[in-house]
């Protein structure tokens, strides 16, 4: 196909008459002498044009017959520059107005007026990315682009990054955006082997983009802009363009150094009440893992005094006043079981005593991380060629012990321009990353305790006040973790020792990927042009995890390897004709073909049984098992992008796109989908821009994008099993017939999105607004549903499903002060979307995930995208609580229900920057309104008597609510059928341990509200005056100092538990959302960077 449709386009342009062109250089620069990065210059009358490079230079290619260039930039006024007889021109812009004919890098690497596009692009320069106190390029751009929604699974090295565009466009499938890197499809993938709730330590391969190497990235947010990159594209597009070279210095050679590093620490830590001590009932209990015992010796008097109550400060009998047996070989803890090996812990046959009071041992436990980062940029070049490399390194170590991402980047690129008319550009990248981390993936705890996933943070930040985590309390009694003679855990009988898991259980994944691409440009005429690009990207994954023999989580010990590998290759063919009809309407017409193929594999094996300690390889394991998949899928395609320009001010874009998919039955590989978008310019068309509206335009389109099935969907295969784990413990590989039918009729996705907007300019272009409305259904969807057992399944692949995202978008930036030497700008971006699922196919409820079948995510039709499901306290038509009058406590429901909504109402975020002289001060404060989350870790600490709202516990207290029949969950009425008010008094034990307000309670009870408002980034940034470097070595340099995420809070969320709210309970893989399970907590950064150029 690819072949005919080349040759076609070949035999159709090799038809028209050459025309003549010559090259035209320069320099722009600002009013100071000062370069201009990334300025504009167009060929007056055509669409087409070039920005300048690092040192404000730039090359383009012009017709014989052109007479002008037009040059713009943000913030300056645009500027007309007559052609002679030189090919040297070059410009100086005055401040004042706005970048109105900006280019933008924009699908399948085209570059665009975005004058005449006719939807919304948000671009974003390296210097957005940059010193933003963030390894993960993502990161560093969250709250800076209207309609875009970026998320960390917490402060952890490494974690993934999950990123929406307007909404989501899948009930089950990928919801992600396309990554794009120099024209060539990148994988973002999560490779996570576990479960999802642990999948959140793992990173996402968007980790391996370096940001040093980033020119710029361009956010492609509409159908209308992504369409011409096809299926992958339907999520929206991350196009990122590295640095590929530009002209050096007046040295010939120009170099930058570029070193910083931060300093995060943990962002917040739980309000714990230090009143009470471990026990149930108000009396003491060494077995039992909660704070509801007597008080400590120092409050008895004062509680006493204050209740009328009778507490001792005995605590033990036999022990000394104000202390207990110590809790590691006494009680219900792992080292009753070794006395012989902690003689210093006996003392007369019994354990020793120690105090009975409140440690801290949450602080202690966690550490300073530290990122470092070094690159060095080596940028050369002349007239006709150039060249960059860019070298980097980065180590993070992680505010947990033995938590540690590392990234060396190697990149060169450059480009070249032959005299034949052939432009030669390339780049080729080699990144290793590396993690390694202990087991802190989000999991469950709270009522179930006791898990056995071995996460630590399961375990430490819910146990007794009175416990001590450190290796030595403050009295010098030791706290051992480790059995000095097997080296097994040491703690409470169901739980693993956090110390002893940082210390011995880990992942730890290495990364090596290679990408890049070539592509060749001919000029046949000043009008016509041919280009070829291909490109790869191919990595390997080398995943291990380690349970060490003598935990909880496993007796025996297990080691799995997971060897994951994915190569992908992108080729694309294109013919480009950029002409003028007549004086006033000009013309581009692009047409080109697309192949791509993506492999993927992974070699799971898992070894139980450690045979020997200090040896972790799957060869030094009792027993092992494996299982391996591989799978290869294609695709072509043809597409097209005409525009249509007129004076200058009116637009019109017609694009065309057929994919031929090997994921979909052969009858329904191929299908199409068009788009439509116009702009007008009312400024331009009517000659009425002035000093109060400088520009003004309008916009639309109308786009549809299809997309694939992933592999495997259209016949039912048979699979080896990840290793089966019986009741016992044993494991053993299950080989089957899969129990979801194929669907051997199967058709591709539907996403159809209309969308329009308007961007003005006001007072001398002080004051500039970006409105977008749009509109997206998401159809045909590719999901499952059940089916009858008779059938010999329990799933079929289906088309069924509907999904609706609406909203609007606002991105409005000011300049309230603008002085010779001081300037304030601000940036205000709102987001305001609503995610439908207007049909959730035969059933009306997809489960997508969560934390048991009962309590989780679900899909149903006619209720937003996503909504939080499980157990809820029986009410009254009026919403009073059902009480149970013999205990006191709510009733709760049989059966799950809809509990909370995680969409969020709107966000919206503040940028501010002030500049004076050489300083910068910047500032982004971000806020976001509604969205429920459930949170274990709140009802966790409840349950536990862990922080100070459950200090007031000697008052009885009573739940308000009326009685209700705890079978027919129906209220009791009174003789006179009137409710019956509940009188009931219950302890502050049951009121949070037993069904009540805690993990134990109704599930409704642990969601909250998470709107927040939160410091994201502030820095404050230097330039060295040129002046100033003159007799140095140093053509520029930069001082800045930076913090991140400095400051949160969220007034919703329950007094005391401080758990920021922005965190994935899941991979960025998962579409469950509105959860968190005791994630990894998020940190605060404070940075300083160093930036030199000599």
């Amino acid at each position: 196909m690819k072949k005919h449709l080349l040759a076609l386009s070949l035999v159709f342009f090799a038809a028209i008459v050459a025309f003549a062109q010559r090259t035209i250089t320069g320099k722009v620069t600002d009013s100071g002498g000062e370069p201009l990065i990334g300025a504009s210059i167009l060929v007056k009358g055509l669409s087409t044009g070039t920005v300048t490079d690092l040192d404000g230079t730039y090359s383009l290619a012009v017709p014989a017959n052109a007479t002008l260039l037009v040059f713009s930039y943000t913030g300056y006024e645009t500027k007309e520059v007559a052609l002679g007889a030189s090919n040297v021109v070059d410009a100086t812009l005055e401040e004042g107005a706005e970048q109105l004919s900006e280019v933008l890098v924009t699908a399948i690497g085209i570059e665009r007026n975005k004058k005449a596009m006719g939807y919304a692009v948000t671009n974003l320069s390296s210097s957005d990315v940059l010193q933003r106190s963030e390894a993960d390029p993502l990161r560093a751009v969250a709250g800076k682009i209207p309609g875009v929604t970026i998320t960390g699974s917490g402060g952890g090295p490494g974690t993934s990054t999950k990123i929406n565009i307007r909404g989501f466009s899948s009930l089950t499938g990928n919801t992600q955006p396309l990554f794009v890197v120099d024209g060539v499809p990148f994988d973002n993938s999560v490779n996570a082997t576990t479960g999802a709730q642990s999948g959140a330590q793992y990173s996402n391969r968007g980790f391996d983009i370096d940001p040093n190497n980033i020119e710029s990235m361009t956010v492609l947010k509409g159908a209308a802009a992504s369409a011409l990159y096809g299926s992958r594209a339907t999520n929206g597009v991350i196009v990122i363009t590295t640095k590929s070279g530009s002209k050096g210095s007046r040295k010939g050679l120009e170099v930058t150094y570029n070193s910083s590093f931060q300093s995060e620490q943990i962002s917040g830590i739980p309000d714990y009440q230090n009143v009470y001590g471990q026990g149930s009932n108000q009396v003491y209990n060494g077995g039992f893992i909660g704070n509801w015992g007597q008080p400590f010796p120092e409050h008895v008097d004062r509680i006493n005094a204050a209740y009328g109550t009778n507490y001792s400060k005995v605590v033990v009998p036999g022990y000394p006043e104000g202390t207990v047996p110590h809790p590691l070989v006494s009680g219900g803890f792992a080292g009753s079981r070794f006395p012989s090996v902690f003689p210093e812990l006996m003392k007369d046959g019994k354990a020793i005593a120690v105090p009975f009071r409140s440690y801290d041992i949450i602080a202690p436990f966690f550490r300073d991380g530290g990122l470092f980062e070094n690159s060095i940029n080596i940028n050369g070049g002349n007239e006709k060629s150039a060249l960059n490399a860019v070298v980097s390194r980065m180590n993070n170590e992680g505010i947990v012990p033995n938590s540690h991402s590392g990234r060396t980047s190697v990149s060169v690129g450059g480009n070249a321009k032959l005299d034949n008319g052939l432009t030669v550009s390339g780049n080729v990248t080699y990144v290793n990353s590396e993690q390694k981390t202990p087991p802190t993936g989000g999991s469950v705890f709270g009522g179930n305790f006791g898990s056995t996933d071995g996460s630590i943070f399961t375990r430490l930040f819910f146990l007794p006040r009175n416990f001590d985590l450190n290796e030595t309390n403050p009295e010098g009694i030791p706290y051992p973790f480790e059995n000095p003679v097997t080296g097994s855990n040491v703690f409470y009988r169901a739980l693993d020792n956090p110390r002893w898991l940082v210390k011995n259980n880990y992942f730890k994944s290495n990364v090596n990927r290679v990408y890049g691409n070539v592509a060749l440009n001919y000029e046949v005429t000043p009008w016509l042009s041919l280009t070829a690009r291909g490109g790869m990207n191919t990595y390997s994954d080398f995943q291990k995890n380690v349970k060490v023999a003598g935990g909880v989580a496993d007796a025996n010990g297990e080691v799995w390897t997971n060897d994951v590998t994915n190569t992908e290759i992108d080729l694309n063919y294109l013919a480009t004709v950029n002409t003028k009809f007549g004086e006033n309407i000009d013309f581009r017409l692009i047409a080109g073909v697309n192949w791509n193929q993506r492999s993927y594999g992974t070699r799971y094996v898992v070894g139980d049984g450690v045979i020997s300690r200090g040896l972790y390889n799957t060869d030094a394991t009792v027993t092992q098992l494996s299982d391996e998949y591989n799978r290869l899928q294609r695709f072509y395609a043809a597409y097209g992008d005409m525009q249509l320009g007129y004076k200058n001010y009116l637009y019109l874009g017609i694009t065309a796109r057929n994919d031929f998919s090997s994921t979909l039955p052969a009858a329904n590989r191929s299908y199409f989908y068009p788009g439509v978008n116009a702009s007008f310019v009312l400024t331009d068309a009517f000659d009425i821009a002035n000093n109060f509206l400088g520009y003004a335009k309008l916009r639309g389109a109308w786009t549809q994008v299809g997309n694939e099935a992933t592999p495997y969907r259209t016949a039912t295969p048979y699979f080896l099993s990840t290793p089966f784990t019986t009741a016992g413990g044993t494991k053993f590989n299950l080989a089957s017939l899969g129990n979801t039918l194929g669907n051997s009729n199967l058709l591709s996705e539907l996403t159809t999105e209309i969308e329009f907007g308007a961007d003005v300019r006001l007072l001398k272009n002080k004051v500039g607004l970006e409105f977008t409305w749009f509109k997206r259904n998401s159809t045909n969807q590719i999901t499952s549903t059940q089916v009858p057992a008779s059938s010999g399944f329990t799933r079929a692949v289906v088309n069924a499903g509907e999904i609706e995202n609406k909203g609007f978008e606002v991105s409005l930036n000011f300049s309230p002060v603008k002085t010779k030497n001081f300037t304030w700008d601000a940036t205000v971006n709102f987001t305001r979307i609503r995610s439908l699922v207007v049909d959730a196919g035969e059933g009306g409820d997809i489960y997508v995930g969560g934390l048991f079948s009962s309590l989780g995510v679900i899909h149903r039709t006619g209720f937003p995208y996503g909504q939080i499901f499980g157990s809820a306290n029986a009410k009254t038509p009026e919403g009073d609580l059902l009480i149970d009058k013999s205990l006191g406590l709510t009733i709760i429901q049989p059966t799950s229900e809809i509990i909370g909504d995680p969409n969020p109402d709107f966000t919206t975020s503040l940028i501010n920057t002030f500049s004076f002289k050489g300083f910068s001060l910047n500032a982004l404060i971000d806020w976001r309104q509604g969205g429920d989350m459930y949170l274990t870790t709140a009802g966790s600490l409840l349950l536990r008597g862990q922080i100070k709202v459950t200090e007031d516990r000697e008052a009885l207290r009573v739940i308000p609510g009326v009685y209700g029949n705890t079978q027919t969950f129906e209220p009791i009425r009174d003789e006179k059928g009137n409710y019956i008010k509940n009188t009931t008094a219950i302890t502050a034990f049951d009121y949070f341990f037993s069904n009540g307000f805690g993990a134990y309670g109704a599930d409704e009870t642990n969601i909250f509200d998470i709107t927040s408002i939160r410091l994201r980034e502030i820095s404050l940034a230097y330039q060295f005056p040129k002046k100033l470097l003159s007799k140095t070595p140093f053509g520029s340099a930069r001082l800045s100092f930076s913090g991140r995420n400095l400051w949160w809070r969220a007034p919703n969320i329950l007094e005391g538990v401080n758990a920021d709210p922005e965190v994935l309970a899941e991979s960025a893989s998962s579409n469950v959302q509105g959860f968190e399970y005791g994630s990894y907590p998020t940190t605060r950064r404070f940075g300083i960077n160093l930036s030199v150029t000599f």
